[in-house]
């Protein structure tokens, strides 16, 4: 850490009417010398400040980039979204075990049709070998015969499918409601108290964040604020250098007179010298106290918004601070996930099931009904075959009351058999229908993996309050090393007196030398010489100013000096004084 600790230069008024030059330009050179070495250290002590203050800014430009991003309010959303599907839980629940109850209990229950159904294409295949018995080769019914056969071959084969295809269902049924069971146990233990502690806690996070980024951008404002008035005295400080500077040129012009004056000094020609310079050093003077006195008052107001900082920086919300364990919501929301983890695990072996028996049973159902079509349709030629029969055996007279017999058996047992499919396809739609209450409550509930989507989620509002106490951390110490720095420089400008004691006694001392001024018609040889030669050294347009009203040469001369001194090294500043 940088400190200004220059002390302030003390001299001793130089009077006396025709005070040694020499002594004037030490006395001169000597301030010039102190301004410069005070202004270089409080420069770098301002330049210290001005790279805290920009640091701060930094650092909660990227706490409110953080903050204001879609990706925390994303995360605490789906906390939201999974702590209300675990309180919806139990109602879930609710219709889950109701349609897997109806799948079970439907399945058990075709059970019994199915196997009447079965029993029925057997006497039919044992009437259609009757058929062929009575017609004893009469034209026509022995083929009826075979048809028919073949159609209850094509009946027996899907209703086999079909029996398959349920039990697979079925036997699926009691894994799901085990694991349903188990949920059930754990969510009455939990819900609806730990979703809830879960959204609250996820909701104080985020309030806390946002608040957060609120204060952050509140120190922002303040030290965006503080960054412009140091700004704005670092660039005041020139005044410094320019003081420097054209003390160093009244110094050298002084130097200039006594060489000329060294034979037999020409009063008239050193009184309007000295007059010259007595004219700078009173405007240099007059010019570096009104700018100090500003940069003194530049740098005090920068005191108010730095104590504003100060204090902004000891509000910040606690977690970002380092809080005590579990005081902090970041840990609370941690202890409601952990809380919620073995909940979420027996819900994602439910849902993983439910998913299953949910999406095999539509499967299956829809087979099951494109299988009782086929079903359907051989029953209806079954009864078409019998209609047939019976027409054709009647005018064989009694030769054709077998067949007839036996028709009237087929179309019995084709009425059962319509039956049994009635039965069996009301026991599917109910299938069908627990099914889709299944999957309609599935897809209206989140379907994300609970204990993944908390993790990335508690990752994010981890990351955030990383952000968050990163850009907060240290900034109390580092705004009051900032109020150091603007204290102790201000102090150390303001500390001019001793300076201005020195050049106005230096000033007056020249002006009284030089205050017989002989009215001149032309400037004699030597005494253009030494103007020409004072010119010459000026960097400023003010200097120039000055200088114009003792010039006995034309302005536009004062800057093409041919003779005497080196100009200052410093660049021209016409564009600034």
């Amino acid at each position: 850490m940088i400190h200004a600790t220059i002390e302030c230069a003390g001299a001793s008024p130089i009077g006396g009417k025709h005070g040694d030059m020499a002594r004037w330009a030490e006395a001169l050179a000597t301030v010039a010398r102190d301004i410069d070495s005070r202004f270089v250290v409080a420069g770098e002590a301002l330049a210290g400040a001005y790279g805290i203050v920009e640091r701060i800014v930094a650092s909660l430009e990227a706490v409110s980039q953080a903050l204001e991003g879609e990706a925390v309010t994303r995360a605490v959303a789906d906390m939201h979204a999974i702590a209300d599907r675990l309180t919806q839980l139990p109602s879930t629940q609710v219709t889950r075990q109701a349609a897997l109850v109806t799948i079970g209990g439907s399945g058990t229950a075709l059970r019994n049709p199915l196997a009447r159904f079965d029993r029925t294409l057997r006497f039919l295949r044992i009437c259609g070998l009757n058929i062929k018995v009575a017609a004893a080769g009469a034209d026509g019914f022995g083929g009826f015969a075979d048809m028919m056969i073949d159609r209850l071959d094509v009946a027996e084969t899907e209703m086999r499918s079909f029996a398959m295809q349920l039990e697979t269902v079925t036997r699926g049924v009691a894994a799901a409601q085990a694991a349903e069971q188990s949920l059930a146990r754990e969510s009455a233990r939990v819900i609806p108290e730990v979703p809830r502690r879960l959204s609250r806690d996820a909701l104080a996070l985020q309030e806390e964040q946002a608040s957060a980024g609120i204060l952050a951008n509140r120190i922002v404002d303040a030290a965006r604020e503080v960054r412009g008035k140091i700004a704005t005295a670092i660039g005041a400080l020139q005044i410094g250098d320019i003081t420097r500077q054209r003390l160093e040129h009244v110094v050298a012009g002084l130097v200039a007179l006594q060489a000329l004056a060294a034979p037999a000094p020409d009063e008239t020609v050193q009184a309007h010298v000295l007059a010259l310079l007595a004219a700078q050093a009173t405007d240099t003077t007059a010019d570096f106290t009104r700018q100090a006195a500003l940069l003194t008052q530049t740098l005090r107001d920068v005191g108010p918004h730095a104590t504003a900082l100060i204090a902004l920086t000891g509000d910040r919300p606690p977690s970002a601070g380092g809080s005590a364990p579990g005081d902090a919501p970041l840990e609370l929301l941690e202890q409601s996930i952990d809380e919620v983890r073995a909940l979420a695990g027996r819900l994602q072996e439910a849902d993983a099931i439910s998913d299953r028996i949910g999406s095999a049973t539509l499967v299956t159902a829809e087979a099951l009904a494109q299988r009782l079509l086929v079903i359907q349709r051989v029953t209806l030629d079954v009864q078409q075959m019998a209609w047939n029969t019976d027409l054709r055996s009647r005018p064989m007279g009694d030769a054709g009351r077998g067949l007839g017999a036996v028709a009237l058996e087929i179309r019995n047992f084709s009425l059962e058999l319509e039956r049994f499919s009635a039965d069996i396809a009301a026991m599917c739609g109910q299938i069908t229908g627990a099914a889709q209450a299944m999957h309609a409550v599935q897809t209206g509930t989140s379907r994300v993996d609970v204990s993944h989507a908390l993790d990335v989620s508690l990752q994010c509002v981890r990351d955030g309050g990383r952000v968050v106490r990163e850009g907060l951390f240290g900034l109390e110490v580092e705004a009051s090393e900032l109020n150091d720095f603007v204290d102790q420089t201000a102090r150390n400008i303001a500390c001019d007196t001793a300076f201005g004691s020195v050049l106005e006694s230096t000033s007056a001392a020249l002006a009284d030398a030089g205050s017989s001024i002989a009215a001149l018609d032309e400037a004699p040889p030597e005494l253009s010489v030494v103007l020409a030669q004072i010119a010459a050294t000026y960097s400023m347009a003010r200097e120039r100013d000055v200088h114009q009203r003792f010039a006995m040469i034309p302005a536009e001369a004062m800057i093409q000096p041919t003779i005497g001194l080196a100009a200052s090294d410093d660049e021209d500043d016409d564009g600034l004084f």
